[in-house]
């Protein structure tokens, strides 16, 4: 299992909180670092397993990014499913290289095909996070 990295926290707020799950740690750790720099606060997992430790502990999160295939017990879109029974209030960014959009319907707010397009991404963000209810 992979470290877990925060970046931000209620001492030091950045804006919206990010959970990057993608077990690439190059891809992630890029990802996570354009992310920051573009002002949000950014939690890392490299497996939908990791994912369920941040999404279960106090650590803020605002916006789950994972990856559909990943080691480990759970997959992104198994994932997916978690957050949509347990913490429906957050949005959720599928992305992916082999599945199609279709098939994360049920479990995403958005799909990003790969490779990362890092604009695309930042401005999913922003339209999930400017969409929410007051």
């Amino acid at each position: 299992m992979g470290a877990i990295a925060v970046c931000g926290s209620p001492a030091h707020p950045r804006g919206p909180a990010i959970l990057v799950v993608e077990d690439e740690v190059l891809i992630r750790l890029s990802l996570a670092e354009t992310l920051r720099d573009a002002g949000y606060s950014v939690v890392e997992a490299a497996s939908a397993d990791e994912a369920l430790t941040v999404l279960t502990s106090s650590t803020p999160v605002d916006v789950v990014l994972t990856d559909v295939n990943m080691p480990g017990s759970l997959d992104g879109i198994a994932l997916g499913r978690y957050v949509r029974t347990t913490r429906p209030e957050l949005k959720v960014i599928v992305v992916s290289g082999r599945v199609v959009p279709a098939a994360v319907t049920e479990v995403a707010d958005a799909f990003v095909a790969k490779p990362y397009d890092v604009a695309k991404i930042i401005a999913t963000i922003v339209d999930l996070l400017s969409n929410e209810a007051p």
